[in-house]
């Protein structure tokens, strides 16, 4: 009898498809990072989504697969004009050029589930209209299903008896679902708005509510450059040094106080415009509980006071683990790696991406499942570094960390050493980036030097100096 989820002769035309190229690049002889991408672009965009999950997962692959992973995307082909204009007729119910005056043929963007143009609203209203692919969903959906299929017949069940390959499938299509869900999106970015309300160096575009469907959504149009365009935003006059420290304040604020953020935080998301630090694609946000906002304290103040016992233990209360693993290597591990990064400031590791990546390690090593919430920050943190660090090297982004721990007192200022008492308040505000034409009075504590000594007591909450 056939099997239940092959329902079409399209679905056995699709399963030979994927069996092709997953012979066509050998993976049972071991895949090189580059190849790994290849075949997932290959496979198609359910592909693309799993290898981008999988580059949350360091305790799974290998560091070198999960950075290249970082920046897989598909190279989506271009919906004609032609497409264009009939999935927005038929989205409206209207002929197209009865909502806008014109859309323009070239997208601003093109990816796996959607695309970007620029329009032009009947009033002469400039804006930006991302709109689904067809056939996406139900595209994904049968991949997905096929998937599942095959792993029943073959019995694989986990990877490195840590990952389990059904609920990462699931987790795969749960993140495009909401990815397609464009309603889900305009949520998300009216709650970004509201998070950085005040915020004079950040900005999200704002949402045309009346003109945006499941399947469309109409924002306003944001111009400027691309983060990483270094030639275009110092020819613009911006301080790399100020753009790339208030980048990272706002997004330390997303993780630490909103506990909302950006999940994909690659430089084709970020722009900017206008003296403002522009948040765009908010289809995937990462959210993180009290104990995942916790653990992440734990984490970076057990690397200061060198504590591995209680770290150990509050991995072990938060993370899903096998009650019979053996504690006296567990915390002989946990006790060498703190060992690693226990540091004067900083300054002076070489990545926040190492602590987390060893950590993951020692996951791994010892059957522990890393809740999602936080493979999804990890990953976004390491994108957010990567990008920094191309764009103005100067930047430190640990030692900025390490500045807004000291301001919450979540440690005795920076590694139990800092003599400048900095105020949370100050670090997540500022005025808009200085620009050509529209220079600013520098920020008062934007690029003051860490001066180290033993306090005298541990800092008490949001202090000003």
């Amino acid at each position: 009898m056939a099997n239940a989820a092959m329902e079409t002769g399209a679905d056995a035309k699709r399963l030979f498809e994927i069996v092709k190229v997953i012979k066509k690049y050998k993976i049972t002889q071991g895949m090189s990072p580059d190849e790994l991408c290849a075949m997932f672009k290959e496979l198609g965009p359910t592909f693309v989504k799993l290898g981008q999950l999988l580059s949350m997962h360091p305790e799974i692959i290998p560091m070198e697969h999960c950075k290249k992973l970082e920046a897989l995307r598909t190279d989506a082909s271009r919906l004609v004009t032609a497409q264009i204009r009939e999935i927005v007729s038929e989205e409206y119910g209207v002929p197209w050029n009865k909502v806008f005056k014109q859309i323009m043929p070239y997208p601003l963007g093109a990816a796996s589930i959607a695309q970007v143009h620029e329009a032009e609203l009947l009033d002469g209203t400039r804006v930006a209209i991302k709109i689904q692919r067809p056939d996406i969903y139900s595209v994904m959906e049968r991949d997905v299903r096929l998937i599942k299929a095959a792993l029943s017949v073959v019995k694989l069940k986990k990877i490195n008896n840590v990952m389990d390959i059904g609920d990462t499938i699931d987790e795969v299509w749960a993140v495009a679902q909401e990815e397609m869900d464009f309603e889900r999106e305009a949520d998300n970015i009216r709650r970004v708005r509201e998070n950085i309300e005040g915020i004079k160096y950040v900005y999200c575009p704002r949402v045309f509510d009346e003109l945006s469907t499941k399947h469309i959504l109409v924002m306003e149009y944001i111009g400027g450059v691309e983060l990483t365009d270094k030639a275009a935003l110092e020819e613009c006059g911006y301080d790399l040094q100020e753009v790339c420290t208030k980048f990272i304040n706002n997004y330390i604020k997303q993780f630490a106080e909103d506990r909302f953020f950006h999940a994909d935080p690659h430089p084709g998301n970020v722009r900017v415009w206008d003296g403002r630090i522009v948040w765009l694609d908010l289809g995937m946000m990462g959210r993180l509980t009290a104990d995942d906002a916790e653990l992440i304290k734990v984490c970076m103040k057990a690397i200061f006071s060198n504590d591995y016992l209680s770290f150990a233990d509050t991995v072990l209360k938060i993370c899903e683990h096998d009650p019979g693993l053996d504690r006296e290597a567990y915390y002989e591990r946990m006790r060498a790696y703190l060992d690693k990064y226990r540091v004067l400031s900083m300054a002076q590791m070489s990545s926040t991406l190492d602590i987390f990546a060893d950590l993951y390690r020692i996951a791994r090593d010892f059957g522990i499942k890393v809740p999602k919430s936080l493979t999804m920050f990890w990953r976004s943190l390491s994108i957010m570094e990567g990008t920094v660090s191309d764009l103005s090297p100067k930047t430190d982004l640990a030692a900025i960390i390490g500045k807004h721990l000291a301001a919450q007192a979540l440690v005795k200022g920076v590694a139990g050493s800092i003599s400048k008492k900095i105020s949370h308040k100050k670090l997540i505000s500022g005025g808009p980036l200085s620009y050509s034409g529209h220079e600013q009075e520098p920020d008062e504590e934007l690029y003051e030097a860490e001066e180290f000594e033993e306090p005298e007591a541990e800092l008490e909450g949001d202090i000003e100096e």
